[in-house]
């Protein structure tokens, strides 16, 4: 009864891996579409589907790494290593988020101009200091509980997230310094937001 109970528990685990990864799909294909317009990625990325009015190469692309993410970590034998990869990311980008939004009147004023949520500023730099402290916090306890364990460092979570980001930075500016070097004002093009 014991080994049954555990088996549908791991089953659940596994749905909800799968159920996150197809919304991790359609908000990365998002960000590959705005890299692909913004010429960080390559341009066929951000081609919309005639039929379906979506951006299918970026879906599916997007889709393809979450499968070999999900087939990776199974092959690794460690199934939830891809969950810890993707709370630490998770983290980074929202901690990211908040301190953009503390920065963003000095970085893009005109941008600053249109947000509709937070409209005030005090209420914009609350919430901007309450997640760079909460989310910080977090990062914090989860690293460090990361690093304290003992599978080898290949196995961490933290290593693998800061090797993919390092190769994703390598291309990065690679590909801005080749936008920079063509004659584009990079400044006036990463001020404005990609067509919807």
């Amino acid at each position: 009864r014991v080994a049954a109970n555990m088996g549908t528990g791991e089953t659940e685990r596994r749905m909800g891996v799968v159920a996150v990864s197809i919304a991790i799909t359609l908000s990365v294909s998002r960000m590959m579409f705005a890299w692909a317009e913004d010429g960080i990625f390559p341009k066929q990325v951000a081609q919309i589907n005639q039929s379906n009015h979506m951006p299918s190469t970026a879906i599916l692309l997007s889709a393809t790494m979450a499968s070999l993410g999900i087939l990776g970590c199974h092959f690794a034998g460690d199934f939830f290593l891809g969950i810890d990869i993707l709370v630490t990311a998770m983290l980074i980008n929202f901690l990211l988020m908040s301190l953009s939004l503390l920065l963003i009147p000095k970085r893009n004023p005109l941008l600053t101009q249109s947000i509709t949520v937070i409209r005030g500023r005090k209420s914009q730099v609350t919430v901007a200091l309450g997640g760079l402290l909460l989310l910080g916090s977090f990062l914090a306890v989860h690293t460090g509980k990361d690093l304290q364990s003992g599978t080898a460092w290949y196995m961490k979570s933290t290593f693998i997230w800061l090797l993919v980001m390092t190769v994703a930075s390598l291309i990065f500016w690679r590909e801005y310094r080749k936008l920079k070097d063509s004659g584009v004002d990079t400044k006036a093009l990463f001020q404005n937001l990609p067509p919807e």
